[in-house]
């Protein structure tokens, strides 16, 4: 069959979840399957983020500056949708035009739940694109159980039109070390993800405080990924926290995939205090490397993670405090969290994800 790829998200040149997503399936997609046709349509050229084209893969590179996905490529539609057997959107955001057969990603529904995060256009941009997956879609992917639950209780869809498939991760780059820490003098805790309201950047800074304040505990903090909104608070907040305290809380800005995990390899502790997540990836590359976990006990976290870390309520900085605390004083159950993070993450894969979405794509087509 031939299947259509919106590689938009892949040709972005910053990656975050949505965009690593996209990149990695495509990937997989080129090394497990050898008998379906591929065209993959892109605003630029995409080798060079995920290497040479398998034979049975073109791309379709049409350049176009806003939107996209709802203008150029409903424009290429026009031609190509009834030569298509199934489309596939890596992220919610169909083409106003789509062949009759669609299958999109529905990451979170994040935007419906803190509005705040976004401007008026952009909030109307995301809601467009909903409601239209929610209408047209032929079937919606979800990465965690709670997200398709939370487009069931929203939109009244029918559950059967909602398959759930788990997120992968790069288990090249994330493992555990096999050398000493790069800095033995500078001990610290990390946390990625943007530095905003949602993922908790507020609290997270005041549960650090309460941890400094056990004398023996000298962690710096670091922090990876672009202020969002809610960072002016944050920041406001930091300045008045004593001046040994503002020089250890450290902030990268964003960062590539492999310096994010030579961060996590080196940390004591990973630290993901999220106030909403459609699945986490994060936690599951810090479990990989060996690395404790303290994240929130709520949305799709508590799923991803098992009980393989210690969750905490995100509201309570002492409780995230004493989570981080207890971590860093007992080595043993450090060692006992490492060891139920690294089984728990290999359960994890690109190549299981990769190989669940082209089951579903090859029979939607076929219906």
């Amino acid at each position: 069959m031939l299947i259509g790829i919106d590689g938009s998200r892949t040709a972005k040149d910053n990656h975050t979840g949505t965009e690593l997503y996209s990149t990695k399936l495509i990937q997989m997609f080129m090394q497990i399957d050898s008998k379906n046709q591929y065209i993959l349509y892109t605003p630029k050229d995409l080798t060079p983020r995920i290497g040479n084209l398998a034979n049975n893969f073109t791309q379709n590179i049409i350049p176009f500056k806003k939107l996209w996905t709802q203008i150029r490529l409903s424009w290429e539609m026009l031609k190509d949708k009834n030569k298509l057997d199934v489309l596939f959107i890596p992220s919610h955001t169909i083409p106003f035009i789509h062949p009759k057969k669609t299958v999109v990603t529905i990451h979170d529904l994040g935007f419906l739940h803190f509005p705040q995060l976004y401007s008026s256009s952009e909030l109307a941009y995301q809601k467009m694109g909903l409601n239209l997956a929610i209408k047209y879609a032929s079937h919606i992917i979800t990465p965690s159980i709670f997200t398709k639950k939370d487009i069931v209780q929203n939109f009244g869809l029918n559950p059967k039109k909602i398959s759930v498939v788990y997120h992968g991760y790069d288990n090249d780059l994330y493992k555990p070390r096999i050398y000493p820490k790069k800095d033995e003098g500078m001990p610290y805790i990390f946390s990625v993800g943007r530095l905003e309201h949602k993922k908790n950047i507020v609290g997270l800074l005041k549960a650090y405080e309460m941890l400094r304040r056990e004398p023996k505990i000298k962690h710096k903090l670091v922090l990876a990924g672009k202020p969002g909104f809610g960072y002016d608070e944050y920041q406001k907040i930091l300045k008045s926290l004593s001046q040994e305290i503002q020089n250890d809380v450290i902030e990268l800005g964003y960062i590539t995939d492999q310096e994010k995990a030579s961060w996590i390899k080196n940390a004591d502790v990973f630290f993901f205090p999220s106030l909403f997540e459609g699945f986490g990836l994060p936690i599951i590359e810090a479990m990989a490397c060996g690395i404790p976990v303290v994240a929130s006990n709520t949305t799709s976290i508590p799923e991803v993670a098992g009980d393989c870390g210690l969750l905490i309520n995100p509201n309570k900085p002492f409780e995230m405090a004493a989570a981080m605390s207890k971590i860093i004083n007992d080595p043993k159950l450090y060692k006992t969290l490492s060891n139920k993070g690294k089984n728990r993450a290999s359960q994890f894969s690109w190549e299981k994800s990769a190989n669940q979405t082209l089951e579903i794509l090859e029979n939607i087509a076929k219906e």
